[in-house]
């Protein structure tokens, strides 16, 4: 009987350097998915090009290659960690038109919108009565998905104008020269 010995291949070094952060919402390509041998032959990533990963840190990355001349080379194998931020949603908050002291905040000034479902608290809330002056206004959206967005904070600032009170002062009724005026005559009032 015949022994057959077969040596155990060579498998190639695969230089990967590890890839730079990419934010939640950019799919896997060539700049990090590019390992490279000195020999030639085909590589297989997993996850693949295209894919979305989720926000996180340390994520695998793994490659497998194989070599075109099997005969020579075996197969190799290599992972990498990445890093996934989380991606910042973009709140959209014009600044309110101009109200005047004694009007309560509404949906009118508190009108906040995000690129992503989620849920808004505004400081001050809605019901509040803010003082004549320019005042500061902040929101805080919690993404849904607090996973893969994060939380944004954002200010606005409303011009609150002093209110003009209304005087009301009936006419008085006539009076003989030399009369003191009085409570009578002296009775304005204003709200």
């Amino acid at each position: 009987m015949d022994v057959v010995f077969t040596p155990d291949l060579p498998a190639p070094a695969i230089t990967w350097p590890a890839p730079a952060d990419i934010v939640y919402g950019a799919a896997l390509g060539a700049a990090q998915l590019n390992a490279s041998t000195s020999v030639p032959g085909t590589f297989v990533y997993t996850p693949p090009a295209g894919t979305v990963l989720s926000a996180g840190a340390a994520q695998t990355l793994s490659v497998t290659f194989t070599p075109s001349d099997i005969a020579s080379y075996a197969t190799s194998t290599k992972t990498v960690a990445i890093n996934v931020l989380r991606a910042t949603p973009v709140v959209t908050w014009p600044t309110p038109a101009d109200i005047v002291y004694g009007t309560a905040l509404s949906g009118t000034q508190l009108n906040a919108t995000a690129s992503v479902p989620g849920t808004f608290v505004y400081t001050p809330a809605a019901g509040a009565v803010p003082n004549a002056g320019a005042q500061t206004l902040s929101v805080t959206f919690t993404p849904t998905d607090a996973v893969n967005y994060a939380v944004v904070t954002q200010t606005v600032t409303l011009n609150v104008v002093k209110a003009t009170p209304v005087v009301t002062w009936a006419t008085p009724a006539d009076i003989i020269h030399g009369t003191a005026l009085g409570a009578t005559q002296l009775n304005a009032s204003s709200s």
